[in-house]
């Protein structure tokens, strides 16, 4: 038992849990690690690294962690920023010369700092999705890709960050609004990033990672190479769902080299558990300081409010006054990875959870373990639903098709008086929290949803968790 003079974190109710979560959506396997003051309290792997030859997941399994990377990316800008070579406040194309956007009088405006808060402008594009399709061997079921149809030769090549760089100032869209208007998720900005870490760093980023922030913190089970990943003794195999909700196993771990430092992390528990000791300690492991503790607290800061009570700082999302504390978390998705990291500084705690069954709701496994250590409900949500029915004319503005440039489509629509969404060909109730906000109920989980209005307050797009959807042009409003 895991005493805290606010709450009790008991490993039953944690296991119970979680079985059960892992029960209701089919994940094979799951690992979860707490530190708390320095000490690892808990760690503990469930279910199969492997199902097919019923391997199972040890505190030692490396798993993808997708976005997760970002704080990363971040951490490593700071560092950058500390020694001279790096300003947040410049412009990304002072160390990106050849960084453009479609309309030319924000290309020098858009600044490292909105890179970093997802506040560039940059709406959601196919770029990620590409460069997967030309750097990843495909399975033999594979469903189509959303934006290719599956069809390896009609993809750009973006295998580098030029490449990425040309596609973001000639493909064919408009920017949300100027810098620092709108907080839209961005893998390119985080991508570019990298670009910007690599060309004044004069090293590779994996390189960089590891000599100014895996080595030091002792982290040897951490890689961006797939090459060396395979080396480790323990690694996942990656699961995932295709249509008909039938599980399918793989071992073709996805690729896109000029995005890695947005999403191409592979770890541990036990490594990312030493990589949250060092925000809880504010720059510092042992003796040795990475990273300034101002540096920290600006990665950690609320700039932009993008959900309910949640904020985005740089590589971290961060929920103020969480029944008294701060939430400073993470989560990731990709092809058999699901992860959240996250610490909470006024009680030095840290938790890591990773999954290899893409889809698979590591947030909320995250939660349930801080909840109980602060001795509340596992179940505690981070935000309340609080339901406010609207009436029929309020409710038709919702109505239509919001498709992202990432392959995302929801639409919203009445039945029976009701709002429902079908997104991605999968049907759930929704819940309007105000006169343009509303909650998607996803097998449990509240993804929150908000109205982008005109001046003349017609709908043009919808803010779905933390990216921003336009609606079909096409549709007329009623």
């Amino acid at each position: 038992m895991v005493r805290e003079k606010n709450g009790f974190f008991d490993p039953g109710a944690f296991q119970a849990f979680t079985d059960g979560m892992m029960e209701k959506h089919g994940a094979p396997g799951v690992c979860v690690g707490m530190i708390h003051k320095g000490e690892v309290v808990y760690l503990k792997g469930f279910g199969y690294r492997n199902l097919e030859e019923k391997l199972p997941v040890t505190e030692n399994t490396v798993f993808g962690v997708a976005s997760v990377t970002k704080s990363f990316t971040a951490l490593a800008i700071s560092h950058l920023c500390e020694k001279g070579l790096v300003s947040i406040e410049e412009p990304v194309n002072r160390y990106l010369h050849n960084f453009r956007v479609p309309d030319p009088k924000f290309t020098g405006k858009i600044l490292i700092h909105n890179f970093l808060t997802h506040t560039s402008g940059i709406p959601p594009l196919p770029s990620l999705n590409y460069a997967i399709v030309e750097s990843s061997q495909p399975d033999e079921k594979k469903e189509p890709n959303k934006e290719t149809g599956g069809k390896r030769d009609e993809v750009p090549s973006l295998k580098d960050a030029d490449s990425l760089i040309e596609f973001i100032a000639t493909h064919e869209y408009c920017l949300l609004g100027a810098p620092g208007e709108f907080v839209s998720y961005s893998n390119d900005c985080y991508a570019l990033l990298g670009a910007i870490i690599q060309a004044v760093s004069g090293d590779t980023y994996e390189d960089f990672l590891q000599e100014n922030i895996l080595k030091p913190l002792g982290m040897n089970n951490t890689t961006t190479r797939l090459d060396k990943m395979l080396e480790f003794p323990e690694v996942t195999r990656l699961y995932y769902k295709d249509r008909d909700d039938s599980l399918l196993g793989s071992d073709n771990w996805q690729e896109a080299p000029a995005f890695t430092a947005c999403g191409f992390l592979k770890s541990s528990v036990p490594d990312l558990l030493k990589y949250l000791n060092l925000y809880i300690n504010e720059g510092r492991v042992g003796g040795l300081r990475l990273v300034s503790s101002p540096s920290v607290s600006r990665m950690i800061t609320s700039y932009y409010l993008y959900n309910p009570d949640r904020w985005y700082g740089y590589g971290f999302n961060v929920r103020p006054d969480y029944h008294g504390v701060t939430l400073v978390q993470h989560s990731g998705s990709l092809k058999g990875v699901a992860s959240n990291i996250g610490y909470v500084p006024e009680r030095d705690l840290g938790v890591a959870v990773l999954s290899n069954m893409s889809g698979f709701p590591a947030s909320k496994v995250w939660l349930g373990a801080v909840n109980l250590f602060l001795g509340l409900d596992v179940e505690t949500p981070i935000t309340e639903r609080e339901i406010k029915p609207q009436p029929m004319d309020r409710l038709v503005k919702f109505v239509g098709t919001y498709r992202s440039g990432e392959g995302a489509c929801v639409k919203l629509h009445i039945v029976d008086g009701e709002i429902k969404a079908t997104v991605d060909s999968k049907t759930y109730s929704v819940y309007t929290t105000g006169p343009d906000t509303a909650v998607i109920d996803v097998d449990g989980v509240d993804d929150h949803i908000r109205l982008l209005t005109d001046y003349d307050g017609k709908v043009w797009a919808l803010r779905y968790g933390s990216r921003v959807i336009l609606k079909e042009t096409d549709e007329v409003e009623l």
